[in-house]
Parts: C-alpha cells; structure tokens; sequence
C-alpha cells in the first residue's frame, strides 16, 4: 500500500486557499513573495502619471494659449504668410483634435476615480453598514435593515463629500492652483505643480461625486426585500435555467484555488449538474441555459478546454447557452500565486480575455451582437465582428506567441464588445443583455471588485430605450444589491462589492417592469426585489456555504404583449448531497479505512 495517494492533493494545492493553510500562513506567504518593484510600476502608471496629466492640463492650456496669442501680435504687428500658416495651424488644431483630446482626458480622470475614489466611497460605506447593523434596538426585519444601510450610506456620502472639500481648501489655501508655463520651467516644477492641481482637483471632484452619490441614494426609496412569490402562480411561458460560478479546473484531480483540499476536485461536480439540467430539459424544455460568470477558476486554457469538452456532451445545452465573465475568467493572475502583481499590458491578462471571447465565439457568437456605440441600434454578431478585416491574425497572433499587436487588438475588442445583446426571438418575447461587470485587477487582492463602465452603461440605455416593448433578462457577474440580511462579513460587502452599483440601477430602474437582473458572484441563492426591479443571485455548483452549494434555479416567466416581464415560479435544484467526490475516490477511502 502507497504512503500517500496522489490523487488526494497534498499541501501545495492549498497554497491559494485560506480554509487550507489558514488566513495568517497566506497573508504572511504574500508578503514575502509579492513583488514589490513590479507593485511600484504599476502604481506609477496606474496612479502617478494619470494624476500628472490630470494636474499639468491647466498648465498645458496655459501655454498654448500664450503662445497663441503671442502669434496673433505677431500677426498684427508684421502680418507674413508663414505666421498666418502657424496661427492658422494653432486655431484649428485645438478644434480638431479637442474633442479626442477631451475624451482621452475624461478617461484618465474616470479611471482615478474607478482606481480610487469608488473604493474608499464603498469601503466607508459598508463600514458604516455594518455599524449601524449592531447598534441596540434592531428589530432585523428587512425594511428596517434597509433603512439603517440607507442611513449609513448618506453618513458616507456626506464623510467623503466633506474629507473632499477639506483637501481641496487645503491645497488652494496653503499653494493655490500652480499655472505653469511648460515650455519654460523644469520638468520638475511642472511636475510638483501638477500634483498640486491633481490634488485639488481629485478633492473637489470627490466632492461633487459624494453629492451624486447622496442625491441617488435618496431617490431609492424601496428597500430591497424577498421576493413576494405568489400564492396562485400564473402560468408560465418560458423556462430559463440559471447557473453560476463553477469553476472549472483544469486537471482531472485539481483542487480550487478558494477551498484547496477542503473543496470539491475535479469537474464531476460541474457535470452531474449538467447531467441533472440535461434531465430536467428532456421532461420539460428550457428556453435558456444562462451562466453569470466564473466558469472557469483561474481562466487557464486548460480550464476553458476541460468547459468546452464537457457542454459538448450537452448539445441541446450548448445551443440555449449564454455566458457573462467573472472575476474568475478575468482577473486571476496567477492561480498558484496569489502575491503576483499584474502589470496593465501584460500578456497574461490580454490572454485570459482571449480565451473568453474564443469561448463566447463557439457558444454564444452567432446569436449575440455588438452595439453601435453611436446609433445605440444593434450591430454585427460577435462572430461576424471577430472576422473583420485583420482582427483574426492580430488575436491568433496573440494566442500563438503573445505579440504586442494582438494585445491591443484585445483591448479594442473587448471595450467594443460588451454589453452583448441576444435579441428577442419573435415567439419567445424576450432577449438577453450580457454585461461585463469586473473592474481592471493588477492583483488578487482587488480581482472580484466590480464595475460597469460607463460607455456600457449609455449602451444599455440605448438598446433600453430603443426597445420599449421589449422584455429582457440582464445578466452580469457581481451582485447590484446586498442581501437583505445582517451578518455578512465585511470582507465579503466590501472585496466583492459592485461599486457604481447606484448608476446600473439608475439605467435599469426606469424599465424596471420589463427587467430581470441574473447574477452570481456571491454563491449565494435568493430572489429578491427593489422596487418593482427583481434580482435573482444564483448560488454555486461547486463552492459556497453548505447550505446553498451544489445547486441552481429554474426560473419560470410570463411575458405581456407589452413587453412586461414577470417571475412565475422560481425552482431550487439540488444536485446531490455532496460533491466531494470523484470517479469514486470517496468510495475508496471509505474501503481502506474499513
């Protein structure tokens, strides 16, 4: 008899996991492997050399308004054709290349406060939420949970709002906003005032953000509570099977990265839940097979080949399947190493993002379309669009050997891709809005934070708008709203939080009759309201508390004439009471045990 049995994992499958080596033995193994120099960089691109451009603009408009003014004289003093050329050239660039220039500088200051002002806004925010949770006198229904979160987070927007003001005040009283002529000054001086200006700036615009934030929060008025099911059911139309988070590992006797040994191996588990769906569609069909993220536990190429092995077992399946990223597919950097930092132009994160897209190009590509980002009206299909011009040797490119092209290439690809619409099939009366909810990750410490971008949200008000007899299921990854129970940890309310959460649900909430908001990310199992906008989070397949583990929902709707979409019955399904197991091995201990 062996000493030990390969297939039962050892000690190095647990390197990822805090339930396998304990929080104190991964934080401490961080600290010592994490690259700092690598850390350094990143900042540097990610947070310094934004906040210089933020900061030096002032400065850069001051000179070039000097030195056009200054041809202007010159022009009047002594008028020649090369000066009326210049200042020409002067005039005109300014109007044909501000717009760019507007909108490049927009993204560099959306992207500080993505970076930083939304955490902190958050973090602050669920703090106060958990305070005001065990403070004496709570009666813990839902409506009074709603009302001290509501009270917490006005608390926050307030905090932030005025700790803004404060280091903008700050800055102007002791050195004022620093304009500089850049063409005449040391690169260091521009640069110092620069971060003066940046600093003001990012304080005043804290400001104003904070009151947004504090408008929207008091416009939500209903609280978010259970979903009311009904006593006498209508009948339904169409069935629609919700699944997330499997985590798909690469490796016949793989662990996950999130439980280790402790956790299910292999991809059984995966199966026997497709195995059950498979059943379920065989006595009574299903209209959609939807998935909200984290197919895959690391987004490794040998896990996107064990997914797309095991749904070619399911054809009828595969053919209803949609798909929305994780933080999972997106945002692992490294499965084994948790301290690895990411750099922004990595080939690695242009890699994982490939592999998402090949996979939605076999599943989903023929029935998802892109939106014309300026007509809003629906654009080419996913496959079409991935076929254009040059586009599949710059991405094949990028699969064989990584080239620099290929990775922006991706870039532009998946900026123009999402939101994915699967449009209304005519006798169905409902289609499909894919969302990409993960927000750009350097680093597993911030991988499953979430946002939406700002150019997905306008696109899903465009195709909301343009479609006001339309009814449509919009899946994401990362919960919009938190559940309507105390106790949840503060790690969990802040590290997987949604953090523009308040402008998706102001894009949705004027079409809340006709919407359905799917996610996962929690591994949690509820169905829940706000409104009259319902949200259903769906629990794991393979990971999560016992009690929501291995399972998932079928979800049962009828759809009006009018586009109106409602929740008929909602079905929790159990795959089985384990999933430890694999190809026996349970069964084995159990034998050499006795």
């Amino acid at each position: 008899m062996p000493i030990w049995d390969f297939r039962f994992g050892d000690a190095d499958d647990n390197r990822t996991s805090p339930y396998g080596t304990g929080w104190k033995s991964l934080i401490f193994a961080n600290v010592l492997e994490f690259s700092y120099l690598k850390a350094a960089l990143a900042f540097l691109i990610l947070i310094v050399i934004p906040a210089l451009l933020v900061g030096v603009a002032p400065s850069i408009i001051l000179t070039y308004s000097r030195h056009t003014l200054g041809t202007v004289a010159s022009v009047g003093r002594k008028p020649t054709l090369f000066l009326l050329l210049v200042l020409a050239v002067l005039i005109v660039l300014p109007l044909w290349g501000g717009r760019r220039f507007l909108s490049i500088g927009l993204d560099i200051f959306r992207h500080l406060h993505y970076t930083l002002v939304f955490p902190i806004f958050v973090a602050l925010r669920e703090v106060l939420r958990t305070v005001s949770e065990r403070l004496p006198g709570m009666t813990f229904t839902q409506e009074h949970i709603h009302r001290r979160r509501r009270i917490a987070t006005v608390f926050a927007a307030l905090l932030l709002g005025v700790a803004g003001l404060a280091l903008a005040m700050s800055v102007e009283l002791s050195v004022g906003l620093k304009l500089v002529d850049a063409g005449r000054v040391a690169p260091w001086a521009v640069a110092r005032a620069a971060l003066g200006n940046a600093a003001m700036v990012f304080g005043f615009s804290t400001a104003a953000s904070s009151a947004i934030w504090l408008w929207r929060e008091l416009r939500v008025v209903e609280p978010v509570l259970d979903w009311p099911q009904p006593l006498q059911p209508a009948a339904s139309l169409f069935r629609v099977a919700h699944l997330s988070d499997l985590h798909v590992v690469g490796e016949r006797y793989g662990y996950r990265m999130e439980t280790g040994t402790q956790g299910p191996q292999g991809n059984k588990c995966v199966f026997d839940a497709m195995e059950r769906l498979a059943a379920i569609h065989a006595s009574r069909p299903l209209h959609r097979v939807l998935v909200t993220g984290d197919i895959t536990d690391a987004g490794t190429r040998a896990e996107w080949a064990e997914f797309i092995d095991l749904i070619e077992h399911f054809p009828e399946l595969r053919s209803r399947m949609s798909l929305v990223p994780g933080n999972h597919d997106i945002n692992i950097v490294d499965r084994t190493n948790t301290a690895r930092p990411d750099l922004p132009w990595s080939v690695g994160k242009a890699l994982r993002k490939l592999r998402f897209v090949f996979a939605l190009d076999q599943i989903q590509g023929d029935r998802a379309h892109l939106v014309d980002r300026k007509s809003g009206s629906l654009g080419p299909s996913l496959s079409h669009y991935l076929r254009e011009g040059e586009r599949p040797k710059l991405l094949r490119a990028l699969a064989e050997y990584g080239s620099v092209r290929g990775r922006l290439e991706i870039a532009k690809v998946w900026e123009a891709m999402f939101p994915l619409v699967e449009p209304a099939i005519e006798e169905q009366g409902y289609g499909v809005i894919l969302l990409d909810s993960n927000a750009p990750s350097n680093h597993s410490l911030t991988n499953a934070i979430g946002v939406v971008s700002p150019t997905q949200l306008r696109a899903l008000r465009s195709v909301l708008n343009g479609s006001r007899k339309s009814a449509w299921l919009i899946l994401l990854h990362h919960q919009v709203v938190e559940y309507p129970v105390v106790g949840i940890r503060l790690q969990d309310r802040i590290g997987l939080a949604l953090m523009n959460a308040l402008d998706l649900l102001a894009a949705i909430t004027p079409h809340a009759g006709r919407t359905v908001i799917l996610h996962g990310h929690r591994h949690v199992d509820w169905v829940g309201i706000t409104g009259k906008t319902v949200l259903c989070s769906a629990p794991s397949v393979t990971l999560g508390m016992q009690e929501y583990r291995g399972r998932f929902s079928i979800h049962e709707f009828r759809v009006s004439p009018t586009g109106g979409i409602q929740i008929t019955a909602n079905e929790r399904v159990k795959v089985s009471p384990t999933i430890r197991s694999l190809d026996g091995l349970d069964r084995d201990r159990i034998q050499e045990s006795a």
